[in-house]
């Protein structure tokens, strides 16, 4: 038995004998997140009838991180919501909690902007914490600009920076190759004191590969291991990474032959870093050779080589292997998160396997990942392609039940195929939905002008408004405060002659 399984039996006894707290919860809800079981942690707190202990701050807390932990993010955000409405009263944990969710994740700067609105509404002040989850968050979406602002603003607010919010700062440095402003940042935080530490300088020493100067870059690397600051992989990775990049193939693998000599010991994140390099070259035999080669060191891989080795076979187009990859993830326990299915779906999708990638996609909800348009276009192309416009469709509105907002291509695309397919009454549903999306748009974004000229187009086209769909549209319009266009429509948009469709 698994000790989550024997944390999971006595929490079961504590509820039935009435011996729960607060305090309880948020400690088995912390475990379930270590153990991955966030199902089991969920249901608990969704099922949890107290209310005082279901809006608690730490339990709420160790939920969400429960979540984010385990790559539940959006879950999790929804969640949030939820748990205000149900009495939460967000503390400055909560909320550091949830940008550390948004690091990692697309559009997560855009999306955090959002949480720091309501952060600010609050009343809670920013502690070093929070700054150093912004600097993370700015330096994993490449935006030092941000991230200097968010560094100075911390410092003129009193707050002392430590060697963290200096290694988040270069790292977003290091995107963008600039390197001086690196240096002297290294320079600065000597000025206060400080003494650079392994983290910062392997920080810097990533400006550097970034920035293609290797010669520094070597330097830096040296000194590290005779300090013995080079102990682990990673100084060693991110020089192969600058080294692959940059075309310098021989050199990276020089590198990581160095590496291995010294006795190294390698979590995977070496080994990925080459199986990527060569699987972009084409050179799959050395990916199947540095996979046997980890598995004999090792005896057991992680996620991030699997999906290293996944992408690498299906960029080869070796089906054999990726369904081999495949097996070993389930021997090894090792569950696939959202980069997984992507590579899978993507990779189904080329070899025009569609059914495969129609299974791929609902084992993805039910491991509780939201489809995205992004995952879904290219398996409705198929789909279309095929003659399978029934099943595009259904996927389609699949998409449109999660409350996605689908782009202007997915519409069309969808619409050529239904109309190639002959499901006229389908594809008469869509075009109303893609005029009204067009008509909401323009009302949110305030552009009249356009507004007007899709109105009267729509009019001359013989176009008439559902009554329903006409007092939605002048209510968008006079909550926006456009009560001028919304009298023109009330008197002004009557179908004429015979009605060719209704929106």
């Amino acid at each position: 038995m698994q000790k989550w399984q024997e944390v999971s039996q006595l929490f079961d006894w504590m509820k039935q004998h009435g011996k729960v707290s607060a305090a309880s919860y948020t400690s088995f809800i912390t475990l379930m997140g270590k153990g991955h079981q966030t199902r089991i942690a969920l249901d608990l707190y969704c099922n949890l009838e107290d209310e005082h202990i279901k809006s608690n701050v730490f339990v709420c807390n160790s939920m969400l991180k429960c979540l984010i932990s385990n790559g539940r993010v959006e879950t999790a955000f929804k969640l949030f919501e939820q748990m205000k409405e149900g009495g939460l009263n967000p503390d400055i944990v909560t909320y550091s909690t949830l940008l550390a969710g948004r690091v990692k994740a697309r559009h997560g700067y855009s999306k955090a902007c959002k949480l720091m609105e309501d952060f600010k509404g609050t009343g809670l002040k920013f502690d070093s914490v929070m700054y150093g989850s912004l600097l993370a968050l700015c330096a994993s979406h490449n935006l030092d600009e941000e991230a200097e602002t968010y560094f100075q603003q911390m410092k003129n607010e009193g707050l002392p920076a430590n060697e963290f919010h200096y290694s988040s700062l270069l790292n977003a440095y290091a995107a963008k190759g600039k390197h001086e402003k690196a240096e002297k940042l290294i320079d600065d935080m000597k000025s206060a004191g400080l003494v650079p530490n392994k983290v910062v300088l392997t920080s810097l020493l990533k400006v550097y590969a970034r920035s293609g100067l290797f010669e520094k870059a070597g330097e830096l690397l040296a000194e590290l291991d005779v300090s013995g600051q080079a102990l682990d992989e990673m100084p060693y990775c991110l020089m192969m990474d600058g080294l692959a990049k940059a075309g310098k193939i021989h050199d990276a693998q020089k590198i990581f032959d160095e590496m291995k000599a010294k006795g190294i010991r390698s979590d995977g994140y070496s080994y990925s870093t080459m199986i990527s390099t060569y699987s972009k070259i084409g050179n799959i035999e050395e990916v199947k050779r540095l996979e046997e080669e980890l598995e004999n060191i090792k005896g057991k891989y992680d996620l991030v080589v699997m999906n290293t080795l996944l992408n690498a076979y299906s960029r080869g187009r070796d089906m054999e292997y990726v369904m081999r990859t495949l097996k070993k993830m389930d021997k090894f326990k090792i569950c696939p998160d959202r980069q997984t299915f992507s590579i899978l779906i993507s990779y189904f999708c080329k070899e025009k396997l569609y059914d495969l990638a129609q299974r791929t996609l609902e084992d993805m909800q039910v491991r509780g990942h939201r489809l995205t348009e992004e995952l879904c276009s290219s398996v409705i192309t198929g789909l279309g392609e095929s003659g399978r416009a029934e099943e595009a469709f259904k996927l389609y509105n699949q998409l449109k039940s999660n409350r996605h907002t689908l782009s202007k291509v997915l519409h069309e695309k969808i619409l050529n195929i239904l109309v190639s397919g002959r499901m006229l009454k389908e594809a008469y549903t869509v075009m109303k939905d893609v005029l009204y999306i067009a008509l909401s748009r323009y009302i949110e974004q305030g552009k009249k002008r356009e507004l007007i000229h899709l109105l009267k187009w729509m009019k001359n086209q013989r176009y008439e408004l559902a009554s329903s769909t006409l007092n939605s549209v002048l209510k968008k319009l006079r909550e926006s405060g456009q009560s001028d266009v919304a009298e023109m429509l009330s008197h002004e948009f009557t179908s004429s002659g015979k009605q060719v469709m209704t929106l």
